[in-house]
């Protein structure tokens, strides 16, 4: 059954979608989620309330409720009775953890280049995904979903309709057509976008500036050396080394010889693509080059032309693929996120060939990074946010008052041998310049391959939760507590003990180069992406996670008191002179804010007590809005200020009454009015509708956590609820 209440912008262009109800989430008990579209569904193959609600389809039942409900205990109990429905049997709650309008072309040139057929319910989807979230003034893309139209957004999403099959005529490619060359055409890319369209033959491999995959057989002590970038910036560029190197491209057909004449301003060949290298359109200019970069990269261009052998290229490329073998066995062949997956497909198939092992489970997992939703199929930020949101889940249910209540222990107990199985219990291959993983958990899947700092504390927090439960005696035995110790083995490995930020947490891995290394991001869209940098978030996590481990077992307490102690004084330090923190992976002084308090308040600090606590609070409560509520806009992660969102968000509201209960702010009518908000906006069935981007990355791209409008408003209801009782 489609949903025939809603009718989306393909619609209104005579695009008619898939069947909803032929649709089905196939996951895995490490967490996968594969969406595979079934022409003639089996009787015992139904659709669960889960996938009917993720396909927005018309025959999802939620709970009924004949009133509001009476208080705020009473709301979080229905918003968890509805949460509960979205769970996986696999103890997950998938989602469409989408944003990013950059991933989806990296698909669909891989499996252009690789000749690999996309099945004809993925294109309809895929192309009306890219309809649905056009500009609705002129019809182009942005960096993310709800962007304003770029060169890169419009370039890539108009290259893919072309790709998946909509005619140039077609009123959706006339419009974006027209707003690419207004842009000033695709010669006017970012670099990442200029890779992308050489490798398809619609640009020359002169005009993108080098990714010199020479760097990789540099000394292991320079600071420049690649594998002291960070991983995802590194990840990307030795596999796009390796095909630029090459200079690989798809071999030219009809379809690519008019697309060639559909994206520029003028002639393909009169286009001189030597000098537009450096040539990036203006609105999609976030991080201007430096002029040391223009000058290594003239350089480069140089030695690549005129000096460097073929023999030393060669054997260059055979170090570099080692090095992306290692990289798919350490993630079982998904990469760590969908661009480098799509880089690491064609370089198989260039180095190997349509037959191989390698090309084949390469290939065979980028389905993992689709998604399909009401409005289409788009390629998600990472293959999941299964691990972070689990632990969230299991954590906020029990601070809300709820894991004990005999309806939700199935749920607690699923997300929690989840969360065991996601453990890492192995190390990563030899030689591939990574750290130790046994004992951490990633952001998505153990499949996946990362530790992330983070993600370890909040599971580290999850399972003792569980496990200090006598109500949850029953399965206490499924999981090692010595396991643990390995978990805070990696965690204190991971904080920032050096010059760099002393005391904080970075993401994947600590600090392993000067910051310095920025003059070289060659990205021009994001920042902050050569190496890693230090986050309030995953500090106060960490925080979290390290606090809550020591108040219940002795291992290794003086390291870890000592740790936290660190922690807390970069926290203090870095907070503005406004009392506000940055938030660099949520949106944003309001994110970042309700993770500080909440860790400074799990040593004792609060608002009566400590200055930095008042200050944080008072910052947050000047921004309340008219109606109570608390909206940030993704203006502030772009501009490094705050910037009110026109209207009240649910999911920030529930951030800021977290952080203030927690500081036991002490005017009460504030926090009630927050409250009320989250209650009024709660829908009938006890549900909270999106409202708008919740997360960041570098600065720059916004992405959806569809979650959090149930977790975080749990959490503060259920908050608000065991406080004021």
């Amino acid at each position: 059954m489609t949903n025939k209440s809603t009718m989306f912008y393909s619609e209104k262009l005579g695009l008619s979608p898939t069947d909803n109800s032929n649709w089905r989430l196939r996951t895995s008990i490490l967490g996968a989620a594969v969406w595979e579209y079934v022409e003639t569904p089996q009787a015992d193959d139904l659709q669960s309330p889960m996938e009917k609600y993720l396909l927005g389809s018309d025959d999802f039942e939620p709970p009924v409720y004949n009133d509001r409900a009476k208080d705020a205990f009473e709301s979080a109990i229905r918003g968890a009775e509805f949460f509960r429905l979205l769970q996986a049997e696999n103890g997950t709650w998938p989602n469409m953890y989408q944003g990013p309008m950059f991933m989806t072309v990296g698909y669909v040139a891989a499996c252009y280049f690789t000749k690999t057929t996309i099945p004809e319910a993925y294109k309809t989807e895929m192309i009306r995904y890219y309809i649905n979230v056009s500009h609705p003034v002129d019809g182009g893309w942005g960096l993310y979903n709800v962007d304003k139209s770029t060169c890169f957004g419009t370039t890539m999403g108009y290259v893919c309709l072309r790709l998946l099959g909509l005619p140039p005529h077609h009123t959706a490619c006339v419009r974006a057509r027209d707003t690419l060359h207004r842009l000033g055409g695709a010669v006017a890319n970012p670099h990442w976008g200029k890779a992308w369209l050489a490798i398809l033959n619609l640009y020359e491999w002169e005009g993108v500036n080098p990714a010199p995959a020479d760097l990789f057989m540099l000394p292991q002590f320079l600071p420049i050396f690649p594998f002291k970038w960070w991983v995802h910036t590194r990840a990307i560029y030795l596999a796009m080394s390796y095909v630029s190197s090459v200079k690989g491209k798809c071999e030219l057909d009809p379809l690519l010889l008019s697309l060639r004449t559909e994206i520029y301003t003028k002639s393909y060949g009169k286009i001189d693509f030597s000098k537009e290298r450096n040539n990036v359109c203006g609105v999609d200019l976030y991080y201007p080059h430096t002029g040391f970069l223009n000058l290594a990269n003239n350089v480069l261009v140089f030695y690549e032309k005129y000096l460097r052998p073929d023999w030393w290229n060669r054997r260059v490329n055979k170090t570099i693929y080692e090095y992306v073998l290692k990289e798919l066995k350490n993630t079982e062949y998904l990469g760590i996120a969908p661009v480098s997956a799509a880089f690491n497909t064609i370089v198989t198939y260039m180095e190997e060939g349509p037959d191989s092992e390698n090309f084949q489970k390469t290939r065979d997992r980028l389905s993992e990074v689709l998604f399909k939703g009401p409005e289409g199929i788009t390629v998600m930020g990472t293959n999941g946010s299964q691990t972070w949101d689990s632990s969230f889940a299991v954590q906020y249910l029990f601070m809300a008052g709820l894991a004990e209540r005999p309806e939700f222990k199935d749920m607690i107990v699923r997300a929690y041998k989840f969360l065991i199985r996601s453990q890492f219990t192995d190390e990563c291959a030899d030689g591939s310049f990574r750290d130790r993983r046994k004992g951490a958990w990633p952001f998505s899947t153990k499949e996946q391959g990362y530790t992330v700092s983070d993600c370890t504390a909040e599971a580290i927090k999850a399972i003792i939760m569980v496990k200090n439960s006598e109500y949850y005696k029953d399965v206490h035995h499924l999981y090692d507590e010595r396991n643990l110790e390995d978990g805070i083995d990696i965690l204190l490995g991971l904080q920032n003990v050096g010059n760099f930020h002393f005391g904080s947490f970075s993401t994947y891995e600590k600090n392993k180069a000067t910051p310095l290394l920025e003059a070289l991001n060659p990205a021009e869209v994001f920042g902050n992406i050569m190496v890693e940098y230090p986050y309030i978030e995953c500090t106060d996590s960490s925080v979290l996670g390290l606090k809550y481990f020591t108040d219940h077992y002795e291992y290794r307490r003086d390291e870890i008191n000592l740790a936290i102690d660190r922690a807390i004084k970069y926290i203090r330090a870095n907070q503005n002179e406004d009392g506000s923190w940055y938030g660099c992976w949520g949106v944003c002084f309001t994110y970042a804010g309700m993770f500080a308090l909440e860790a400074l308040s799990v040593v004792g600090n609060t608002y009566e007590s400590d200055l930095t606590v008042r200050k944080g609070c008072d910052f947050l409560v000047s921004r309340q809005l008219p109606d109570g509520g608390w909206g940030e806009s993704m203006k502030s992660s772009e501009m490094h200020e705050y910037f009110s969102s026109p209207n009240s968000l649910v999911v920030q509201t529930a951030w800021v009454v977290i952080a203030l209960i927690l500081a036991e702010y002490p005017q009460k009518d504030v926090i009630d009015r927050g409250i009320k908000l989250i209650m009024d906006r709660q829908q009938s069935g006890g549900n909270w509708k999106f409202e708008s981007v919740e997360g960041v990355f570098n600065h720059s791209c916004g992405i959806e956590y569809p979650n959090y409008k149930f977790m975080f408003t749990i959490k503060a209801l259920g908050l608000y609820s065991k406080t004021y009782a």
